[in-house]
């Protein structure tokens, strides 16, 4: 009989450093090179008792040495951008965000190819994403053209100095300041629904979920005063008729 093969184990799996913990690793490397004498075990402790994380020993280590560097640097030659071409285009796309044109999957493509020459693989922007999580796709609201014009810092400092102006010339107490906003919604929860996703047979079709048809409009009122107390939020249905003691005046009340 043919000598039995004796079971190989396979190395193990590398886990992939997060941000977070790549953040407390680089912490750790400055601490111990203040230390005249390093002491890794330690400093590892101490990182742990302050944010629960475990530190790998021979990770910290080989990286006081500078056996190892952090994962982006050891891949940049491999990525489609720069280091500093993508922090432009990341604090673009955060400006951008804040003035209400927001870029998506079809126009950073565009753009990055534009930067670079090269047209963008289709796990290129899942990549961008993990090395800049300040960053993240999302659904925004919508936002009127009007009210985009005003964002922006010198218009909305100029409106808080002056409500501040008013307030400090008429004494105006915090308890009797108040900002109140209303939002519309429909009974029948309208198409704002339609992206949630609900537990189906895999073979059977069609597939359909009953909902109302009642496309009716409710507005909600809210009132916060600066003080920190609310009053409760009020409801206001379509009517078809004015009720006549909505217009009563009652001379007794002050």
């Amino acid at each position: 009989m043919p000598p039995r093969k004796l079971p190989t184990s396979s190395p193990p799996r590398r886990v992939p450093i997060s941000p977070a913990v790549e953040k407390l690793i680089q912490e750790a490397c400055t601490q111990l090179r203040a230390q005249v004498k390093s002491n890794i075990s330690d400093v590892i402790r101490k990182i742990k008792a302050s944010t629960g994380v475990d530190l790998p020993y021979h990770t910290v280590r080989n990286r006081l040495q500078g056996k190892h560097i952090p994962p982006q640097q050891a891949h940049v030659s491999q990525q489609l951008l720069s280091p500093e071409a993508e922090k432009v285009l990341v604090d673009w796309i955060i400006f951008l965000s804040d003035i209400g044109h927001p870029l998506s999957k079809r126009t950073i493509r565009k753009k990055a190819e534009a930067l670079c020459g090269k047209k963008p693989s289709k796990s290129w922007i899942i990549y961008f994403l993990r090395r800049h999580p300040e960053i993240r796709l999302g659904k925004p609201s919508g936002l009127d053209p009007k009210r985009a014009q005003a964002f922006n810092k010198p218009t909305v400092h100029k409106h808080f100095d002056l409500l501040l102006e008013i307030i400090r010339k008429y004494e105006i107490p915090i308890q009797n300041i108040y900002n109140m906003d209303e939002k519309g919604c429909q009974r029948g929860g309208g198409r704002k629904n339609s992206n949630r996703k609900y537990f189906v047979h895999r073979s059977r079709r069609p597939k359909y979920r009953a909902h109302s048809g009642n496309l009716e409009l409710v507005t909600i009122i809210e009132c916060v005063c600066a003080d920190g107390t609310y009053l409760l939020p009020g409801f206001v249905f379509s009517g078809k008729e004015f009720a006549r003691e909505w217009f009563e005046v009652d001379n007794n009340i002050g």
